[in-house]
């Protein structure tokens, strides 16, 4: 018994000293990884940079002029709800949905993308398609509307 409370502990001796080495190499590390993860706070899209927001922000910046929401859901989604006045353009279909709502995207527009969530591509998906048609003035809202809906901020469609 003795010999495996003592082969036991120097497991344990060895795995501290072992943390205590790799922990001291991460402080004076130039690159050291970070203590809590923290979310980047743009995207680089071909050298371009699209700043990504969280829902508080993204409804600040709603009743400025100019300020456009694109829902890049599904369709069915967008239909049941989406934020209010937003325009439909989804990533499985985005080069035919984009001919009809061309008309209500300015290029110098601020366009506010948004999908399901943090793990959702579908925004960044459409803002990689709409930055070599001119569109530089992006922000994707990463919470997603689901967030957006629980915060209580506006939304609309047919079972609002």
């Amino acid at each position: 018994m003795k010999t495996y409370l003592g082969i036991l502990f120097r497991a344990l001796l060895i795995a501290l000293a072992a943390s205590l080495v790799g922990l001291g190499i991460n402080v004076v590390s130039s690159k050291p990884v970070p203590w809590t993860y923290v979310p980047p706070d743009a995207l680089e899209i071909s050298g371009f940079r699209v700043p990504l927001i969280d829902e508080k922000e993204a409804r600040k910046l709603m009743d400025e002029q100019g300020t456009i929401f694109v829902d890049t859901r599904h369709k069915d989604d967008y239909d049941e709800k989406h934020v209010k006045g937003s325009i439909f353009l989804p990533q499985d279909d985005k080069e035919q949905q984009f001919i009809a709502v061309q008309p209500l995207l300015p290029e110098d527009a601020r366009l506010i993308l948004y999908c399901y969530g943090p793990q959702c591509d579908m925004a960044e998906e459409v803002a990689r398609f709409l930055e070599p048609l001119g569109y530089k003035k992006m922000m994707i809202m990463t919470a997603g509307f689901r967030a957006w809906e629980k915060a209580g901020y506006p939304v609309e469609g047919e079972n609002k």
